[in-house]
């Protein structure tokens, strides 16, 4: 499988094992001090939908650095449902890469949160039920609006 490209405002343009080296870093230290997030936003441009996905390591209480790649897809150009689906699936493929590649690493369990840009107001509170269900049956913890904010508000910054 070809591997993920990410940019980080801090570190650059760096692999997911690049990823994987820093996070495996920081926890050494302290692994019950961080939190572990990834999501994924999108964008309807005029001939496509632009998604961004996010790594986040959040290292409670003291801020963190994040992680984004960007995909750009027909996917979801003409459905609300389909556009939700395919941010949830970008989220849940890189979160599954990410939880594989930091075992082969021998890195302590962290808990994985995926975080969704649905929520209780607005067009997609008719898919919270689907999508959370999804995310908990992948083993990761969801999380939606307002608390989803590696999606709503992280990746959201790099969707133009």
């Amino acid at each position: 499988m070809k591997e993920l490209q990410f940019f980080s405002p801090t570190w650059g343009e760096v692999s997911l094992t690049r990823i994987v080296d820093i996070i495996a870093q920081a926890v050494q230290e302290e692994p019950d001090g961080y939190r572990l997030i990834v999501g994924t936003d999108s964008k309807n441009h005029s001939s496509m939908v632009l998604y961004v996905t996010v790594i986040i390591l959040y290292r409670v209480g003291k801020g963190g650095i994040y992680f984004y790649t960007r995909n750009r897809s027909r996917i979801g150009k003409h459905s609300l449902k389909a556009c939700v689906f395919q941010e949830t699936s970008l989220t849940l493929s890189t979160a599954a890469r990410l939880e594989d590649a930091l075992k082969e690493r021998g890195i302590p369990k962290l808990e994985i949160q995926c975080h969704s840009d649905i929520g209780n107001n607005g067009k997609t509170k008719m898919l919270i039920r689907e999508v959370v269900s999804w995310i908990i049956a992948s083993g990761y913890t969801p999380h939606i609006k307002p608390n989803g904010f590696g999606a709503s508000c992280v990746a959201d910054r790099h969707t133009d």
